[in-house]
């Protein structure tokens, strides 16, 4: 009867499935001790606990493989998007590797240590949540994303340690903090940052809307 549950865990591209969803397809196969029985699959390493009643179907698969943009998209309960350090280190914008998967949302900042990896979510206000992000595809499904110039204006907005007061001092956190080329900000969307500026009234954020007009 396994290979029948991993027949159908198979069918879910993302890898990812829910209690409910799990509990259906093992109701539709006979079973009736269903927690015990789910229970079962975890010893067996057919599926892997990401929190309380989500999973991921690894019994088949490379963790490789498992995409943790879209583990990031589906962990928290509510909206996020994929931002800041990783945003970034996605782009090839900075050059080190970044491990932790971090995100924004509009619900609470939150963190998870899981099997997969460590993500992180930062809350931001809701005005600014949909400015500047993209969809992007994985060979699993699809993920939210910020722009570059979002994820920039992202990881500007919330470091709040960075004493970022002058021209000199934003472009010393981007190309010195941050190893940023700040010639890669030439061909950035401009309206994007217009957009986060209006909203937000960051000062920060205005200091790096005049140098990408100078550029």
């Amino acid at each position: 009867m396994s290979l029948l549950i991993e027949k159908e865990l198979s069918k879910f591209k993302t890898h990812i499935i829910d209690y409910a969803t799990l509990k259906s397809i093992l109701l539709n196969l006979g079973y009736v001790n269903i927690n015990d029985k789910i229970n079962n699959l975890k010893l067996k390493g057919i599926i892997t606990p990401l929190k309380k009643g989500l999973y991921v179907h690894t019994s088949t698969i490379n963790n490789n493989i498992i995409s943790k943009e879209i583990i990031s998209n589906v962990l928290l309960d509510g909206p996020s998007y994929i931002s800041l350090d990783y945003a970034l280190y996605y782009y090839g914008l900075i050059p080190e590797s970044v491990y932790e998967v971090t995100a924004v949302t509009i619900k609470r900042s939150k963190k998870f240590n899981t099997d997969f990896g460590i993500f992180s979510y930062k809350q931001i206000k809701k005005e600014l949540f949909g400015i500047g992000l993209r969809v992007e595809k994985s060979g699993e499904g699809n993920f939210l994303i910020a722009s570059e110039e979002k994820a920039i204006c992202d990881k500007i907005y919330f470091t709040k340690e960075a004493l970022i007061t002058s021209q000199q001092t934003l472009i010393e956190f981007l190309a010195e903090d941050l190893r940023i080329d700040i010639d890669n900000l030439m061909d950035f969307n401009i309206e994007v940052v217009e957009n986060y500026y209006i909203i937000s009234k960051s000062k920060k954020i205005k200091l790096l809307m005049n140098l990408i007009r100078k550029l």
